[in-house]
């Protein structure tokens, strides 16, 4: 988004400008946003535009208005404003929210990225080489030069709307050679920003790209983005081929395009970010440029809350969170959402099915019936207060009085029990599955669907207690054989096992005896995807 002030009085003028990116990322305590400058990591200079006699109530208006938004950090990156003006800047912000921080700007090859190197420009070419360059690069520029030019194994283009997407193909190839290793997983996205950035530049008139060729063979490409207003050439990225070796192609690209500048009239050859001791060959002198970071002493956002923007972007990642079985993140990330917009009814929802994935039931309900007070006809939310209060209410309150609540609460229709029924056995709840169903054959006697879910229940729980008698049993012998004991009777049947089992050599039984499984996520299976009979 850009932020814009315009002239007081009235007047709908616009008078400085500020391009903000808004970016949402989280932590262990949730979602936080971060303002940078719309070019941060990609353009050489960043900031805000402002009419100079507007300065003294503009820029800080500028300021005060990110000082209203939701933030932990803003980055000013690269930013070539003065020092009146970042003064004026700053200003705004309070000392008792905000820290200031100066990044470093050396690169880990001991490259400066807060100098840029520019060459002045005017008179013709050879004047500037004379005022500008050594008498050796002087006379390097000019011998070959008149080699390219003058032999038919080299050329230079210009790049055209048909060559565009074969020049930046061709400039990532070569770049990426060079400098793929050092860059590592950011090389895809580096290559991406020259696609993107490099068609933009063209369709709006203001890329120059020039190729040279040795035959068939692009040997070096330069992309230089043109500013007419000022006038000036400003060298992005260049590239060449490291197993050409017949010239010093770097050296002819550059001196090529700063004869095309000065014959278009341009002043200015800017180098832009990085004191690299090739720009000196041309350079004539540097500006300076700075960063500066501003972090919120809470470590949260200003005003403790989202920005509204980024909203739709973190019930998104929330959800994604959820599928993948992390609960705390996505809780955290609903409930950031609710603080912002109470009424969201989706982050509302999955609050409720995130409580009860963590066992939390109590939430839960609380969750589903105030979203039942707003569409009290919901089928669904129903049947998912009923799976909440189920596991939150039959241990304490008893079956039949729990079941009886329960089915207080749903229209006489036979699918709720069933339904109820079928998300307790997913729950491993047999006995007030059971239950359920024993209650609504009460009511809907004769129910083809119900019997046999009942019967499959029982089966079921008889089944768990059987297993639940033989762990006993198992438990018993291996303490009996730690013992020495006689083996164990149980029931009138003697259980045996064999010496190595005992001694503890042989485990028949793995994974018994090693303590209760945790339950935690005993609604996982079953809230993960919605609910259905049959």
């Amino acid at each position: 988004f850009v932020l814009a002030v315009r002239a007081a009085g009235g007047t709908s003028d616009y008078v400085a400008f500020l391009p903000i990116r808004l970016v949402t990322a989280s932590g262990s305590r949730g979602y936080y946003n971060e303002l940078h400058l719309t070019g941060n990591k990609t353009s050489d200079y960043n900031g805000f535009i402002c009419r100079p006699e507007f300065e003294e109530t503009a820029i800080p208006a500028l300021a005060s208005a990110l000082c209203k938004l939701n933030w932990r950090r803003l980055s000013l990156r690269f930013i070539p404003a003065s020092d009146k003006r970042l003064k004026l800047f700053l200003s705004a912000f309070s000392a008792k929210e905000v820290t200031l921080e100066r990044p470093g700007m050396i690169e880990p090859d001991g490259v400066d990225i807060s100098v840029c190197p520019y060459a002045e420009l005017g008179g013709d070419f050879d004047s500037f080489l004379q005022r500008s360059t050594s008498a050796n690069t002087r006379q390097k520029i000019r011998r070959y030069l008149r080699r390219v030019e003058s032999s038919p194994d080299y050329r230079i283009t210009h790049t055209t709307a048909e060559t565009l997407e074969t020049g930046i193909r061709t400039l990532n190839r070569l770049w990426a050679i060079k400098w793929g290793e050092s860059k590592g997983k950011r090389l895809d996205n580096i290559l991406r920003t020259h696609w993107h950035l490099l068609r933009s530049a063209f369709d709006t008139g203001t890329l120059f790209m020039p190729v040279l060729w040795h035959r068939d063979r692009p040997v070096s490409i330069f992309a230089i983005l043109v500013d007419r207003q000022k006038k000036v050439f400003n060298f992005f990225v260049g590239a060449r081929d490291l197993s050409f070796k017949q010239i010093p192609s770097g050296l002819v690209m550059h001196g090529y395009s700063i004869r095309h500048a000065i014959s278009g009239g341009f002043v200015k050859y800017d180098f832009l970010r990085g004191n690299e001791p090739y720009k000196y060959s041309f350079a004539t002198g540097e500006e300076k440029i700075r960063s500066v970071l501003i972090s919120t002493k809470s470590g949260g956002n200003l005003g403790g809350a989202l920005d509204m923007r980024c909203l739709r972007e973190v019930f998104a990642r929330s959800k994604e969170s959820y599928r993948a079985g992390d609960l705390p993140a996505a809780g955290r990330g609903f409930a950031q959402i609710l603080q912002r917009l109470p009424g969201h009814g989706g982050a509302a929802y999955l609050t409720g099915l995130t409580a009860a994935r963590m066992a939390d039931h109590k939430t839960a309900c609380l969750v589903f019936s105030k979203l039942l007070e707003r569409t009290p006809g919901s089928l669904k939310l129903r049947l998912r207060l009923a799976v909440a209060e189920s596991a939150r209410l039959m241990p304490s309150e008893g079956r039949e009085a729990a079941v009886a609540r329960l089915f207080d609460r749903f229209p006489r229709e036979r699918k709720i029990p069933l339904m109820l029924g079928q998300t307790l056995l997913r729950l491993g709840q047999s006995g007030n599955a059971a239950a359920v169903f024993d209650a609504a054959l009460r009511l809907y006697p004769g129910d083809g669907a119900l019997q046999a879910a009942l019967a499959g229940a029982r089966f079921i729980q008889k089944a768990a207690k059987a297993k639940k008698q033989e762990r006993r049993i198992l438990m018993q012998i291996r303490i009996d054989a730690a013992m020495g004991k006689a083996p164990a009777v149980f029931g009138g049947v003697e259980r045996t096992i064999t010496a190595a089992a005992a001694a503890g050599h042989l485990d028949p039984f793995p994974g018994l005896g090693k303590g209760p499984q945790k339950s935690g996520t005993a609604l996982t299976g079953v809230m993960a995807e919605p609910l259905t009979a049959g």
